[in-house]
């Protein structure tokens, strides 16, 4: 018996790591309190106020302020992003040598600072293509047991499940929150921060950006 296999609609997720992050990251956070501190409410963005809560989240401008820390993140990201999606294009077209040139945009980009008991309801991000979430300060982020962390759901409606569904697994994914990683998704992604418990306030970073030919 011949069989052939093909894993089609494959959602990438994807890991990068900053290696400047411990040059800027006091910074970064200083900037982030004192984006707070000027806010008039909680949930600056005014973006469904109601499935989040024990956080501040700000406007989504957050890479046009002109701080030199700021500044570094926001082309790193960028250019996390353009290698990412460069390689999976490539990769999407049988491995050819050459991908298109891209221009990514992150026109919008904000953060949360989340205290004991904070969260965030499931949600995509629309209007995008891709997605970010950046560790700033993750605090006492915990996988085991579950703690602030960030947990992606697969874009398949499973209706029914038996053993043969284990062949193509659907279950979350939670990521490790650690500092100076950059977490790249799709935007139709469901994802969601589970509540958090910790002294010390989790930091991150949140960005939706559009690629266009450069």
């Amino acid at each position: 018996m011949q069989l052939g296999a093909n894993f089609l609609w494959a959602t990438p997720l994807m890991e990068v790591r900053n290696p400047n992050h411990a040059q800027i990251k006091e910074a970064l956070v200083r900037h982030c309190y004192e984006i707070e501190r000027h806010a008039k409410e909680p949930i600056e963005s005014g973006v469904t106020p109601r499935r989040k809560a024990n956080l501040y989240e700000s406007r989504f401008n957050f890479f046009d302020h002109p701080h030199p820390e700021i500044l570094a993140l926001r082309q790193f990201c960028s250019d996390a992003l353009t290698a990412v999606v460069t390689k999976l294009i490539q990769h999407a077209g049988g491995g050819r040598a050459q991908a298109p040139p891209i221009k990514v945009d992150l026109f919008e980009s904000w953060i949360h600072i989340t205290r004991e008991g904070g969260y965030h309801e499931v949600h995509n991000h629309p209007n995008c293509s891709w997605c970010g979430i950046y560790y700033v300060a993750p605090a006492d982020c915990t996988v085991e047991p579950p703690n602030g962390i960030n947990r992606f759901f697969s874009p398949i409606d499973i209706m029914y499940d038996d053993p043969g569904a284990e062949a193509y697994p659907q279950k979350p994914i939670s990521v490790t929150p650690a500092e100076g990683t950059l977490v790249l998704f799709p935007a139709y992604v469901k994802h969601l921060a589970v509540p958090y418990k910790g002294q010390r306030d989790r930091i991150v970073l949140a960005f939706n950006s559009r690629v266009s030919p450069a």
